[in-house]
């Protein structure tokens, strides 16, 4: 007997055999209803619901007896009836549930067999703000009988799994003329449900899909029926900070249209028009030996020390292309370094998962395994924890704004012990947006409640810089090995103890 799926084929198979035996063929039925419910994460259950009719408990005499599923709970499954309600109707359903998409295929398999459903494939493309699943496979029957039978039954009645011809079958039927088929006593309906998007379930779209769709097929259709479903969720974190950065940035042009305005009017007041003098623009606050803040004669005042992330707070490494290229290609992944980024850039947004990354970048193996090798080749650079006790000492708090993969971040900041030396971390995984996005300055101003201009911004990439000073940020370039392009305007330092004198590069020694 075949494991796992003698209890659904075994009702059907009784009906049918003892319906033809018995001559009450048009009168039994039986229909099973295949329900595979999908969650958003990919998982979900599927319950088998079997429904005999009157005639065929009958024709049975119990379902009692007829219906073992002793291992189908031993495979997991959950078993309730065989049943018979006071119509005569019997009913069993058993249920499961998958933990991972690729799980859904085998748990069907345990009660169907290869055969009736194949194909079945529960898919995910990740788009930015947008998840969409998609479910597809076939429903085939085409066995007829056949379906029904036990491969080592019928090899010992030499091939006729119910000891009959078809013929035989038939005439058993009342039908020798081949009016009747005992096969089409048997239907099955295979239910989906596809995880909905609350908002668009909120709104009526008379062109959306509807929450459950169904395809019946009869045993013994003469062709397979593709069934297919698909569902679309909108990802709120990514579309919220995009809103908030829309808002911020629309903000920010009206203040600019309004200091344009106000000194478009000065300068028409003034008897000789000339061009505004000042002092020089004031290069980012010194953090001087004393204890407190420091606070500059504009108003200004140092709150928040903010600190990027590769470069800055981890240390590149020696190669070129960084650890992550050098890592794939170790693996035998790709070797074009502009795809490994490409794909490392929407994991980074996170569109794509450490396992999902992996595969588009031809590595096998466990992600588990993968996140822990590649990441223990990541290193702190030496003068940070230092620095961080300086920033102790001086009671000046210290942020982190990176683009990063939001998993192997977490696994860092636990690993070097950051998590209470440095808050907020603002890792680009989390927000749905990279630097130097005004998305990823407008997370880290909610997340510390602290004004742009009472930040000093240490990053090692100059559009981030140059994207920080437009938001009135104070910034210093931490150099690596890329040379300072000339008329550089940031500060720059080659380590966190230059910072106590930070130099620009027309400098002496620059």
């Amino acid at each position: 007997m075949r494991p796992v799926r003698r209890g659904l084929w075994a009702v059907v198979r009784a009906v049918v055999l003892v319906g033809v035996l018995a001559g009450l063929l048009a009168a039994c039925r039986v229909d099973a209803t295949v329900t595979i419910d999908v969650a958003d994460d990919g998982t979900g259950t599927v319950a088998v619901d079997v429904v005999v009719d009157e005639a065929a408990v009958e024709a049975l005499g119990s379902l009692d007896g007829r219906v073992r599923t002793d291992d189908m709970v031993a495979a997991g499954w959950r078993i309730d009836g065989p049943t018979t309600d006071d119509a005569g109707v019997g009913r069993v359903t058993a249920t499961k549930a998958f933990d991972h998409p690729d799980r859904l295929p085998v748990v069907l398999a345990e009660v169907l067999g290869p055969t009736a459903l194949s194909d079945v494939r529960l898919d995910r493309q990740r788009d930015f703000a947008r998840t969409t699943w998609r479910l597809s496979g076939r429903i085939d029957l085409t066995d007829g009988l056949a379906l029904l039978a036990d491969d080592d039954l019928a090899v010992a009645l030499d091939g006729l799994p119910f000891a009959r011809s078809d013929a035989e079958l038939a005439e058993l039927a009342g039908c020798p003329d081949g009016s009747c088929d005992p096969a089409r006593s048997f239907s099955l309906t295979v239910v989906v449900a596809m995880p909905a998007d609350a908002a668009a379930t909120a709104s009526v779209d008379p062109e959306a899909p509807p929450a459950e769709q169904r395809w019946t097929v009869v045993l013994g259709d003469v062709l397979p029926v593709r069934f297919a479903a698909e569902s679309v969720l909108e990802d709120s974190t990514p579309k919220t900070w995009r809103t908030v950065s829309v808002i911020a940035g629309g903000l920010l042009l009206v203040v600019l249209a309004f200091q344009g305005l106000r000194l478009l009017v000065v300068r028409r007041r003034a008897k000789r028009p000339e061009r505004p003098s000042g002092p020089r623009r004031r290069g980012p606050e010194t953090i001087r030996e004393e204890p407190k803040p420091v606070t500059t004669t504009t108003g200004r005042q140092l709150r928040l020390v903010v600190l990027g992330g590769i470069g800055v707070v981890w240390d590149p490494g020696n190669d070129p292309e960084g650890l992550l290229v050098p890592f794939v290609r170790e693996q035998g992944g790709v070797v074009d370094a502009s795809e490994v980024a490409d794909r490392y850039r929407a994991a980074s947004l996170g569109q794509l998962s450490s396992a999902e990354f992996w595969a588009s970048v031809g590595v096998p193996g466990d992600p588990v395994a993968l996140d822990a090798e590649y990441l223990s080749r990541v290193r702190m650079r030496a003068d940070v924890l230092p620095f961080l006790d300086r920033m102790d000492e001086r009671g000046l708090p210290v942020a982190c704004l990176t683009n990063a993969v939001l998993p192997w971040s977490l696994q860092l900041r636990n690993r070097f012990g950051l998590d209470d030396r440095v808050d907020p971390w603002v890792a680009s995984g989390g927000i749905g947006a990279r630097k130097p996005s005004q998305a990823m300055f407008e997370a880290l101003r909610r997340m510390s409640a602290v004004e742009f201009a009472d930040m000093l911004l240490i990053d090692s990439e100059p559009a981030t810089l140059e994207a920080a000073r437009g938001l009135g940020m104070s910034t210093v370039l931490l150099r690596g090995k890329a040379l300072v392009p000339e008329g550089f305007s940031h500060p720059v330092i080659d380590g966190f103890a230059g910072l106590f004198r930070p130099r620009r590069p027309d400098d002496a020694g620059e």
